[in-house]
C-alpha cells in the first residue's frame, strides 16, 4: 500500500459519495463485506440451541478468545446465557441447507435443527459439527449488550480442523447477501 504523498484535503475520492450513516446503509455496505458463514451451537441445562452468523471474529489468541454476536430480540438468548457455552463452526461449501436450517429460514425448531446433521461434543459440552472446516469450542467468558446484539466472548478450550480440500470450494461465504463458494 502506498502512503498519499499530498495533503489530505477532505476531498472524497472521485466517483465515491460520503453519505450520512443510517441502519440501512450501514447493512447494505457489510453486504460487501465477504464473511464466512458459521453456525454457533450450544447445549447445556437450556437444551440445544443454535443460529447462523457471519458476525465472527478472533479476539486474541493468547488466551484462545473469539466473539460472536446475536440478536438480543433472539429466543437463543436465554439459552446460550444459561449453558454458559457454545461452539463455532465454519461451515463447508456444500453446507448451505445447515446454514438455512440453522439461519431459521426452514422453520424448524432448535432442536430440530441439530438431528439433519452429524454431531460431536466438545470439551464444554458443546455440539460439534461433524465436517465443518474448523470447530470451536468455546466457554462464554463474557456475555454483553451491544445495542441490538449480545457480544458473547468466548475461551477456545478446543479445535477440529479438517484438512484442506484440494481443487473445489471448501469454505462457504456470504456476500452481496447470497452464498458464495471458495
Amino acid at each position: 500500500m502506498t502512503r498519499p504523498t499530498g495533503p489530505v484535503t477532505g476531498e472524497t475520492t472521485p466517483g465515491a459519495m460520503l453519505a450520512p450513516a443510517d441502519c440501512q446503509l450501514f447493512r447494505d455496505a457489510l453486504a460487501r463485506v465477504p464473511a464466512a458463514v458459521v453456525v454457533v451451537a450450544t447445549d447445556g441445562p437450556a437444551g440445544l440451541g443454535g443460529y447462523t452468523a457471519t458476525a465472527f471474529t478472533s479476539v486474541s489468541d493468547d488466551p484462545p478468545t473469539v466473539l460472536v454476536c446475536l440478536n438480543r430480540k433472539s429466543a437463543q438468548t436465554a439459552i446460550f446465557r444459561e449453558n454458559r457455552v457454545f461452539s463455532v463452526n465454519m461451515l463447508a461449501a456444500e453446507d448451505r441447507a445447515v446454514a438455512d436450517d440453522f439461519a431459521g429460514f426452514t422453520r424448524l425448531s432448535a432442536p430440530e435443527r441439530f438431528e439433519k446433521a452429524t454431531w460431536s461434543r466438545g470439551a464444554s459440552g458443546a455440539p460439534m459439527l461433524a465436517g465443518a472446516r474448523v470447530s470451536l469450542d468455546c466457554e462464554i467468558a463474557e456475555m454483553k449488550p451491544v445495542a441490538t446484539h449480545n457480544v458473547l466472548i468466548g475461551r477456545v478450550v478446543g479445535i477440529t480442523i479438517e484438512p484442506p480440500r484440494e481443487g473445489e470450494p471448501e469454505v462457504l461465504l456470504y456476500h452481496d447477501r447470497r452464498y458464495r463458494e471458495i
